[in-house]
């Protein structure tokens, strides 16, 4: 295929737009002979300009469009007319056809040896356009998901591989696996090992009609894995249920397990969760890595003034402290931050947990077992008679636990509780609908905390960016209060999984039990108004945490907005 270029070499194209300098262009042809590179590879890795102003500049020079693939209408069939090796090697997806015309999506259209395979292999006349490399490997991830791909992985794991892998399960029972259910464990281990890889908190398997999903949760937002081959989707949930100890014959009632794991001398905890579909049982893996290195109260994200009296409460001989939040915001790491700040020789500290996520040195660690019949509030009623000091609530769950907690201030215990609000007021309006009077509240809760948590910049990739106005309006932020911030935002790169983003931090928000918020309390006031005087008093409202997180350049607008709750009782 031949190109109509234009007289302009792309180097004297990003020379008449002003985007380098000659001597910019001097040094880049130097690192482009040294490295062997192309030269537009030359300028960005040395930080002379990016990746959209080269293609755009590559665009004019080739005069073959510059398209985003995030608003291109792709068709499935289209994608699939090429194989995936031939994707894979020469990085392009083809994203339409028309008739004998075939627009192929390309990072580098001078690559004409791509060009000719893919129109003698289809017989079609091949019209490039030029686009991300990033969004051609994210078409590519998400088109190319064949069962020779699963297959191939699984047959490459070896022996040692699966080794490092032993669970409860392995030790008790009595069938050896046969040649057909090989290949499930294989991949049952291969799942379980990229989840702990990639710091994933959960692994979601979910069967559907023509498709088993496999997706695990990293700093929060779910990502899809290669979907296993059909034969293997039932042998893959009988696995897990083997390993967690459940009854692989009750596929019609919901079941809960655990699954203990070593790997390589590091102690994991899966919590399974199977629940019954139209299409057969979803399964959830909680992963708890016992290996985990347990963060600080000043490591969690509070600012200063919130920190400090964080610790002035800590460090009173009774009340209650509650952290609230949804499900996997952070409450038991903070309350667990918090804990080993004074965890002292001289009081003794009791947990009930469901499961006990981090073992402590010094704790008495209570694990609710609701099999047997240890739930909170029996596990409450007899640690109360181990004469302890501060006590530590997993979850306050039911009016019983809170009336136990309640009884336990009031008799001279420390409580530290986490609580499932949206935010810190609707606490008190969870507590008082629960059946707890108004009175014992005020009389026993000294604050509470509101959290979440927020995606952090990835430091590798992180860039200056201009968030929309939209958002700055929709948290309510003037134009003074910005426009002479820079804001970052992660472009995406191999440290983070292009993403943009690596690891999470706490936004926060500090109720204190203050007079005032009494008042509104034993008036049986709405959360709203209790949230509202709370302002009055001091508390900085988790949205504005983020805010100052994202003119910190550690997080974005976008990823504050997403996450903090902006209004009261929503």
């Amino acid at each position: 295929m031949v190109y109509q270029v234009q007289k302009l070499k792309l180097g004297e194209i990003l020379l008449s737009h002003n985007v380098i300098t000659e001597e910019q262009l001097e040094n880049a042809l130097k690192h482009q002979k040294e490295k062997n590179i192309k030269l537009g590879e030359a300028l960005i890795e040395l930080g002379y300009t990016d990746e959209d102003t080269i293609l755009s500049a590559l665009s004019v020079q080739l005069d073959i469009p510059y398209e985003s693939l995030d608003e291109y209408a792709i068709d499935p069939e289209v994608v699939h007319s090429i194989p995936d090796k031939v994707a894979r090697r020469y990085h392009v997806v083809p994203v339409s056809r028309t008739n004998n015309i075939l627009t192929l999506a390309m990072t580098d259209p001078l690559n004409v040896q791509a060009i000719d395979d893919i129109q003698l292999m289809l017989n079609v006349y091949v019209q490039p356009i030029i686009s991300k490399k990033s969004e051609i490997q994210k078409l590519i991830d998400e088109y190319y998901v064949s069962e020779d791909t699963v297959e191939n992985i699984i047959e490459g794991l070896t022996e040692k591989d699966i080794e490092i892998i032993k669970d409860e399960a392995d030790l008790t029972s009595s069938t050896a696996a046969t040649d057909s259910e090989a290949p499930a464990i294989k991949l049952v281990n291969l799942i379980i090992l990229e989840a702990i890889k990639n710091r994933a908190s959960d692994v979601h398997l979910e069967p559907f009609e023509d498709h088993f999903y496999i997706r695990q949760r990293l700093d929060g937002v779910l990502h899809l894995l290669p979907e296993p081959p059909r034969h293997l989707w039932p042998g893959l949930i009988s696995r897990i249920k083997v390993m967690a100890d459940l009854n692989i014959a009750e596929t019609r009632l919901p079941q809960d397990g655990r699954i203990k794991l070593k790997l390589s001398g590091r102690e994991i905890d899966l919590r399974v969760s199977c629940l019954p579909t139209v299409f057969g049982e979803s399964v959830v893996l909680r992963v708890l890595d016992r290996g985990t290195v347990m963060l600080k109260l000043d490591q969690l994200g509070f600012q200063e003034d919130d920190l400090k009296k964080t610790r002035q409460e800590l460090e009173q001989p009774n009340g209650i402290i509650i952290v609230t939040g949804p499900t996997g915001c952070g409450k038991t790491t903070t309350l667990y931050a918090g804990i080993t700040e004074i965890n002292r020789p001289e009081d003794k500290l009791i947990t009930v947990e469901d499961p006990v996520e981090y073992e402590i040195p010094g704790l008495v660690q209570v694990q609710v077992n609701e099999r047997v019949g240890l739930t909170f509030a029996s596990a409450l009623r007899s640690i109360l008679r181990q004469d302890p000091d501060i006590v530590m609530i997993g979850e306050v769950r039911d009016v019983e636990t809170a009336e136990i907690a309640v009884q336990a201030s009031l008799t001279g215990h420390l409580v530290l509780a986490t609580l499932h609000t949206n935010e810190a007021a609707s606490a008190i309006t969870r507590l008082v609908d629960m059946g707890i009077e108004p009175f014992l509240l005020t009389s026993t809760v000294r604050a509470i905390i509101g959290e979440r948590l927020i995606r952090v910049n990835c430091e590798m990739c992180k860039e200056p960016y201009e968030p929309s106005p939209e958002l700055f309006k929709e948290l309510g932020v003037k134009e003074e209060e910005y426009s002479d911030i820079t804001f970052y935002k992660g472009r995406g790169c191999e440290e983070c999984a292009n993403t943009g983003f690596k690891g999470r931090i706490g936004i926060f928000e500090f109720l204190p039990m203050v007079d005032p918020i009494r008042e509104l309390v034993l008036s049986k006031e709405a959360a709203a108004v209790i949230h509202q005087e709370g302002i009055r008093q001091g508390m900085r409202p988790m949205f504005l945490d983020g805010w100052l997180k994202a003119k910190a350049g550690i997080t974005t607008l976008e990823e504050v907005i997403r996450v903090a709750p902006l209004s009261v009782g929503h």
